[in-house]
């Protein structure tokens, strides 16, 4: 059985609509910008490597790698802070495998093999409480020596090369175009907002929608000082051009 503490509400300067009264638009939309069979292969590597079966995927979203976890036998658990993308995630695994929390504010009575945060969520979390509170709770969820895997932005690689884009999806009668603006924040960290809006053609009929939430990067150096001081052993980083995937293990020595 699960406990969960009931989430307090996110910054409002961070809350996104994506996850929300878009949801539908980024359940269809992120089929077609991520490879979710790749993303589950790198998963899947790992977590039978390390004799990972129970895990708890954070940031679930609406379940697109929850029911290749399923389908592939793991005991899984998936959490994420919008219900929306829940009830999706529901519709697409036909199980109810999911609660809803604040990654912030984890509490269980039981422990996982393995923790994931997919999908970079971590950015976020703008604040450097925020980090502490939410890699804690990872850190308590933990079996002993348990595996802690997640991404993080790369802050040298955002920030030297920032810049505003677009992206178009072609789907079966709908055209979703999405125009993003960046804007430099550095308010509690590398932060930066980012304004967005939706346009969305289906049928003849065209809807707008506007969007706007801060996200985090982080230095190298930084990150791993949270994990330090957080208790995790860091056993590998994979660098990409603007990204990082850090793949953790449980220790004892919790610094903080």
């Amino acid at each position: 059985m699960l406990f969960i503490l009931l989430p307090r509400k996110n910054n409002p300067k961070t809350m996104t609509q994506l996850y929300t009264t878009l949801a539908r638009v980024y359940h269809e939309m992120y089929q077609h910008i991520f490879d979710y069979d790749e993303e589950f292969r790198f998963y899947d590597d790992l977590l039978r490597k390390n004799h990972c079966q129970k895990i708890l995927e954070v940031g679930c979203g609406s379940g697109m790698l929850a029911r290749r976890f399923l389908a592939n036998g793991y005991d899984y658990t998936g959490l994420d802070v919008a219900k929306e993308m829940l009830d999706i995630a529901r519709e697409e695994v036909q199980q109810d495998v999911f609660v809803q929390s604040d990654m912030r504010h984890l509490r269980f009575d039981q422990q996982f093999d393995a923790v994931l945060i997919t999908g970079r969520s971590l950015a976020y979390v703008t604040d450097n409480k925020g980090i502490v509170d939410t890699l804690t709770g990872i850190h308590s969820a933990l079996k002993e020596n348990g595996l802690f895997v997640f991404g993080v932005f790369e802050a040298q690689g955002i920030f030297e090369n920032f810049g505003d884009f677009e992206q178009t999806i072609e789907l079966p009668n709908k055209t979703i175009q999405r125009i993003s603006k960046l804007e430099k924040n550095l308010e509690t960290g590398w932060t930066w907002n980012w304004q967005a809006r939706y346009i969305i053609e289906s049928n003849g009929e065209k809807t707008e929608h506007d969007d706007q939430t801060t996200l985090r990067a982080f230095t190298k150096d930084e990150i791993l000082l949270f994990l330090k001081l957080t208790g995790f052993e860091v056993v590998d980083i994979q660098e990409e051009n603007k990204a990082m995937t850090l793949i953790t293990q449980k220790a004892d020595n919790v610094l903080h």
